[in-house]
């Protein structure tokens, strides 16, 4: 049986720096979207009344989003999953009548590129709702048409693109089809974000000074914990000269990302500016949207976002009166090395070299 777990921490190598794969497995799992003009997952079952304290205390914790299955006797990882994680709510009923309607609320965890296994899966999942809610940085209303690219002309889509070619997988806006009916556009315009980051006093100087010294803060604390363990990070074994002569390439880039995404954990991991940034400003938007379709009556609703916003809307879902009630698991990523390696001799080579380079 195959168990999830968490893989041994490990530095990335050579020019793959921390604060490089953490600032991308960001990109990848909270966007922000910009865009150009499931299989039967086994679900979790609420704690039973004997575990009445344990049941209460998964009530208030933030669940996990992004986790790795490993294979139970190898430990070798075989997939990175995404989580749906389904919140309820009695409310007040629009007919005047005393008996409170039951409102279920998914929260749809994702990341921007995955297998076109993984958005066909979403995609059958979404007709489910009456209203299914997304994000995507632009103006109010606005549906990506089917196929759509993610806009190369900004730094988040270019890196986007990028490590889409890199990691052989899909993009979310090329395999989502934004054009059904229920779904309904929960994000803020460029506009809109500007205007709250001129609000807070913010400009262009002032966030790039706030995520470098975030950055620095992190790998200050990174530091600290690796001296404090008496331990020394290993070097993953993928750098630039494996991604372009190891079939297994992609796949290694594939395992090192998810296990930074992992890391990240319920409070982020990306720095107190990108979160108030990317993160806060868009979800206080979403969840007015939110508000509004359970006030006009709709009773399913979905929201779907980069994984890395779920926490967040967690805690303000639950401010709201909202419980958690099940979770369910959707593959994203193949982490399984499937094709044999012929280069490793070359490879080994070319590492010495490079390290007697240095």
């Amino acid at each position: 049986m195959n168990q999830p777990s968490r893989l041994n921490s490990a530095a990335p190598p050579y020019h793959w720096r921390p604060w490089m794969v953490t600032s991308l497995a960001f990109l990848l799992a909270s966007g922000p979207l910009l865009a150009n003009a499931p299989p039967d997952a086994a679900k979790e079952k609420p704690a039973s009344p004997r575990h009445a304290g344990t049941r209460a205390k998964q009530a208030t914790a933030v669940p996990e989003f992004i986790r790795i299955v490993h294979d139970a006797k190898t430990k070798e990882p075989l997939r990175m999953e995404t989580a749906t994680v389904t919140y309820t709510k009695r409310v007040k009923s629009r007919s005047g009548s005393k008996r409170k309607r039951l409102v279920t609320v998914d929260m749809i965890g994702a990341v921007h590129v995955g297998e076109a296994t993984y958005y066909a899966a979403l995609n059958k999942q979404f007709e489910q709702y009456d209203a299914l809610l997304y994000e995507l940085v632009a103006p109010k209303g606005v549906r990506p048409p089917k196929g759509s690219r993610a806009a190369s002309n900004n730094p988040a889509g270019f890196l986007q693109n990028a490590m889409k070619q890199s990691l052989e997988l899909e993009h979310q806006l090329e395999k989502i089809d934004y054009t059904k009916k229920n779904f309904v556009h929960a994000d803020l315009s460029p506009e809109q974000m500007s205007a709250a980051m001129k609000k807070r006093g913010d400009n262009a100087l002032t966030i790039t000074l706030g995520v470098l010294a975030d950055m620095i803060r992190q790998q200050n604390a990174a530091q600290a914990r690796a001296a404090k363990d008496g331990k020394r990070q290993a070097a993953q074994d993928v750098d630039l000269i494996t991604l372009m002569l190891d079939p297994n390439g992609p796949t290694r880039m594939k395992r090192m990302m998810a296990q930074q995404m992992v890391d990240m954990g319920p409070n982020g991991g990306v720095g107190q500016t990108l979160d108030q940034l990317l993160i806060q400003d868009r979800n206080i938007a979403a969840m007015k949207v939110l508000a509004r379709q359970v006030a006009g009556g709709k009773r399913k609703l979905g929201v779907f976002y980069g994984a890395a916003h779920m926490p967040d809307f967690h805690r303000r879902l639950r401010k709201m009166g909202f419980r958690v009630k099940t979770t369910s698991w959707t593959p994203a990523w193949n982490l399984q090395i499937r094709k044999k390696s012929r280069n490793s001799e070359l490879l080994q080579l070319l590492r010495l070299l490079q390290q007697l380079n240095r």
